[in-house]
């Protein structure tokens, strides 16, 4: 005789339940697969709701016939009592678990929400955003309406970016996704579930999902199967990359469906030619800071100056003025650290303690190596001189979203994953006493948007220190 499927074990319990002739045995196994087996959860629900509403159908065709006949029938009222009565302990159990289970069980949104309720919301952006829904004309979306309303976005959306825009995208389950200058995201298309990253790059921070389940990443040559970490794809016709910074995922070959896993501090290539290997890359400190008390640290450029410092600081690393091309370039400058200084997350911020000496400003260079080649190969700068140049002879703290540095150099014959920054430089034009650094440090935030075409406001962090 065959061993009973799984379906009839279910069958078997849940009909047992119903008609109260569980034996001890079975109620521990109907127990420990509420507790271990989702797919039985869903199905004990499902029966419990179809149990519920039956005795709801019975209940009120009975009250509807004692409204018509205005009789009362001792007989028939308790017989109705009595196939009712005994569905009332096994409803309210069916609801006290399906209340335990949503609470202890799984306490995050779905990833797929109910109807009305969106998948994902665009929360914030820069730069020109186009927006195209199934059977809609394409629309530009204004950053500064996202401010009051994100936008509610649905399966099959489409999201466009150009080289000077950026998106930020907030998924039900609280994934974040920030889709990065020339790409196209679509959301949940109607052949997947899942996001295509049809071109370009992105980076996610990916909420906490069912091992049953993940999150799954389309590029046109892989899948990126996720329970919960922060990577970053990068998505063109023939090749695909995916770098993992925390967690582990799953990256499959679409051609000949080859699987590997990629963990902390590695990236992967998926073309059709190459072996789908991970390969370790530098993975430096989430946090950096640099004083000047003792002197400038070796390697850095400047000047030491222990006069008119802030309150409670013994040095400060002043620009000295270097020719460049028959103008006059004063800077403070890191060295060249090909490792890289420190590792530039969505969410990183530089902190900068510094005093500007009028006419003077200066801007931040960030030159950056990728996860592939240790040879410098992006700039990455921010200007804002009227910020600079607001309170001269002040000494101030500006908190700097990493996110607000523009590219300014483009791989455009081999795109590549990585941005870790090797060197910073600080500089600026003038032939006055030029600018005082104090310090500078990296930290992380809770929450940081993509960056804006505008200037820095001071509600950005600017501070008085």
């Amino acid at each position: 005789m065959s061993e009973p499927t799984s379906a009839d074990e279910w069958s078997i319990l849940l009909s047992g339940m119903a008609d109260e002739q569980l034996t001890e045995e079975q109620e521990g196994r109907l127990l420990e697969l509420l507790r271990t087996d989702d797919e039985f959860r869903r199905e004990y629900v499902r029966f419990c709701q179809l149990q519920a509403q039956l005795t709801w159908h019975l209940t009120q065709e009975t009250s509807a016939e004692y409204a018509a006949e205005h009789v009362s029938s001792t007989d028939s009222t308790s017989s109705t009592h009595r196939s009712v009565l005994p569905w009332l302990p096994w409803i309210a159990t069916a609801l006290i678990v399906i209340i335990a289970v949503s609470w202890f069980g799984d306490r995050k949104p779905p990833k797929v929400p109910f109807v009305n309720e969106p998948l994902a919301r665009l929360v914030n952006s820069s730069g020109r955003v186009k927006l195209t829904r199934l059977g809609r004309e394409p629309e530009l979306i204004r950053s500064d309406e996202l401010a009051q309303r994100p936008e509610p976005l649905q399966a099959g959306d489409r999201l466009l970016t150009d080289s000077r825009s950026l998106a930020m995208l907030r998924l039900a389950d609280e994934t974040v996704i920030h889709i990065r200058p020339n790409s196209e995201v679509v959301l949940f298309p109607p052949s997947s579930r899942g996001i295509e990253v049809s071109s370009g790059s992105i980076s996610a921070n990916v909420a906490s999902q069912k091992p049953r389940d993940p999150l799954t990443f389309f590029t046109p040559n892989s899948e990126v199967q996720v329970i919960g970490t922060e990577l970053e794809i990068l998505s063109l016709e023939k090749r695909s990359e995916v770098a993992v910074m925390e967690g582990t995922v799953r990256v499959i070959r679409r051609g000949d469906k080859v699987m590997t896993t990629v963990s902390t501090g590695q990236v992967v290539t998926v073309n059709a030619s190459e072996p789908l290997t991970p390969r370790d890359w530098p993975r430096r400190p989430d946090f950096w800071d640099i004083d000047f008390e003792n002197g400038l640290p070796p390697g850095w450029q400047g000047r030491f100056v222990q006069d008119l410092l802030p309150e409670g600081s013994a040095g400060a690393a002043g620009s000295t003025p270097l020719p460049r091309n028959q103008r006059v370039t004063t800077q403070v400058q890191s060295p060249f650290e090909s490792a890289g200084l420190f590792f530039w997350h969505d969410d990183s911020v530089l902190n900068v303690t510094f005093k500007v000496q009028p006419p003077d400003w200066f801007h931040i260079d960030l030159l950056a190596r990728t996860y592939h080649k240790s040879q410098p190969l992006l700039t990455y700068c921010y200007v804002d001189a009227e910020l600079w140049q607001s309170r001269p002879g002040e000494w101030r703290t500006v908190s700097i979203p990493l996110s607000e540095f523009r590219l300014q150099t483009v791989l455009r014959d081999e795109p590549t994953l990585g941005r870790i920054p090797i060197r910073l430089t600080f500089r600026g034009e003038s032939e006055s006493a030029g600018f005082l650094i104090d310090r500078i440090w990296v930290t992380r935030g809770s929450e940081v948007s993509p960056g804006s075409d505008d200037p820095l406001p001071l509600s950005h962090g600017a501070r008085s220190p």
